[in-house]
């Protein structure tokens, strides 16, 4: 695809287990916190694994507050964290729709699984809004009636790519002069017994129920599996003419995509990391940028062994002898993994470090793997000030590929 014009970040909105705000999550970044917990809002006692990264409790509270009686009923948790999510993007963007054309401004959304479990009584009649509450497009229907968006909306599903998925469709859209905004959400709420039995059949979830704020621990010897938690975040992306038209505060630019398939394994990373390279190599591509050019990776670094091992190889292959000065971290250390959430927020805390000059680290890392031999940040932040390109990766069971190129913008 030809790249014809530039893609600016103008809003964030976030929400995880680290807080329910853009800052809030940001700070506690920084600062090396940890979200995981043992579960408490839902019973896990006949779980094997019983920790996550559960919503802060004062989420509740904004969730009640912020949705009327009749709203609250007709969708489910994902899509009110989503909403909440994009209220708070557009509220920090200062976009507004008025005084455009509407038909101008999308909505991409991207959800793993629609995990909507609430609607459905599998021994009983199913609740007056079941259907609407488990469409996959609900999101994305909701948030363009909020907001009068009348550009293309839909949802994007890709596992744990999703949200970076939403956000490549989203650049394009713009990048190719098919619209002017695009609202982006990616988010899941996928923390139920449910899905931890079924993680733990599948043997990609963390069993360290002793000591969970230490469980998720990327690249590091010791790491068991990811932590599932719930989460989602939101960006406000704008073509790079509209954000200066309106002198709107630019907090990084889009500048490439890579998305690709593994075509190897239902679930599994291919080993070798070949087809992980290639979607840094076609961002890079298409960004027109050098790899000696990179400074930062957001990995996607879920903390299970082999997707670990297979993303290091990969960002070597990807970067030759450049990947020994490259700074590399996973923000799931700290937030869990939020499937189709993780993209949306580790895109968005991307954005966040090449606004500040400053990048969040991998915490838990104690014992080196030999095979994960890279600079992951360790434990604490770092000063970057002089960092002007950075890449996030999302990897998605089914093989699902994706890679964001941001620029800092002056």
């Amino acid at each position: 695809m030809k790249k014809d014009g530039k893609v600016a970040i103008t809003g964030i909105g976030m929400i995880n287990a680290l807080g329910c705000s853009a800052a809030e999550c940001w700070d506690a970044m920084l600062s090396g916190r940890s979200g995981i917990s043992r579960v408490q809002r839902i019973d896990v006692s006949d779980c094997i694994t019983q920790i996550g990264g559960e919503l802060p409790g004062e989420y509740y509270n904004l969730e009640k507050g912020a949705f009327s009686r009749r709203l609250f009923k007709q969708t489910e948790v994902t899509t009110r964290l989503g909403i909440l999510c994009a209220r708070e993007a557009m509220r920090d963007s200062g976009f507004s729709v008025e005084g455009r054309d509407p038909q101008a401004c999308a909505v991409i959304t991207g959800t793993g699984q629609t995990g909507y479990e609430q609607s459905v009584d599998l021994d009983g009649e199913p609740s007056k809004f079941a259907v609407i509450q488990q469409m996959a497009n609900a999101l994305s229907g909701w948030i363009s009636i909020d907001y009068g968006f009348k550009g293309p909306s839909y949802n994007i599903a890709t596992a744990c790519a999703s949200g970076a998925f939403a956000i490549a469709a989203a650049h394009r859209h713009i990048a190719i002069g098919a619209g002017e905004a695009v609202m982006v959400v990616g988010v899941d709420a996928m923390l139920s017994v449910r899905s931890l039995k079924g993680f733990n059949q599948l043997a990609a979830i963390s069993e360290r129920n002793d000591e969970p704020e230490a469980a998720s621990r990327p690249f590091d010897l010791t790491r068991d599996g990811f932590v599932l938690a719930n989460g989602g975040a939101a960006l406000l992306l704008e073509s790079e003419e509209s954000a200066r038209r309106r002198s709107a505060r630019i907090y990084a630019s889009v500048s490439g995509c890579g998305l690709c398939s593994e075509a190897y394994n239902i679930v599994a990373p291919e080993p070798s990391g070949a087809a992980m390279a290639q979607s840094m190599s076609l961002a890079l591509e298409e960004a027109e940028i050098s790899p000696e050019q990179v400074g930062y990776i957001s990995a996607h670094g879920t903390s299970t062994p082999h997707n670990d091992a297979a993303e290091t190889a990969a960002i070597k292959h990807a970067f030759g002898d450049h990947a020994r000065h490259l700074a590399i971290s996973s923000q799931k250390s700290m937030t869990g993994h939020t499937i189709g959430g993780a993209g949306a927020i580790e895109c968005a805390t991307t954005a966040l470090c090449l606004y500040h000059g400053a990048i969040t680290p991998t915490i838990n890392y104690r014992t080196p793997d030999p095979r994960c031999d890279l600079d992951y940040v360790p434990n604490e932040a770092r000063d970057a000030k002089d960092l002007r390109v950075a890449l996030s990766n999302s990897f998605g069971f089914g093989g699902h590929n994706s890679t964001i190129l941001l620029q800092k913008t002056p």
